[in-house]
């Protein structure tokens, strides 16, 4: 793999390592990039699916209520 120099926010760092339970800060950015890739592709497939569900769905009925 290629190396990379950044800058962290290390309090950002420390609050995803604890959320992700990753031990260190290597794990803790692969597993950030790996569920947000997860995540969008999800939300991609989803807005796909929903999509096409609800161009299938049939027009609603307009009904009528009297009184009397």
């Amino acid at each position: 793999m290629r190396t990379v120099r950044i800058d962290l926010d290390q309090k950002l760092l420390a609050a995803a390592a604890e959320i992700m339970g990753t031990s260190n800060s290597n794990a803790t950015v692969n597993e950030a990039l790996r569920r947000i890739v997860v995540h969008e592709r999800q939300l991609h497939h989803l807005e796909k699916l929903a999509a096409g569900v609800l161009c299938a769905l049939p027009a609603p009925e307009v009904v009528t209520v009297v009184d009397g």
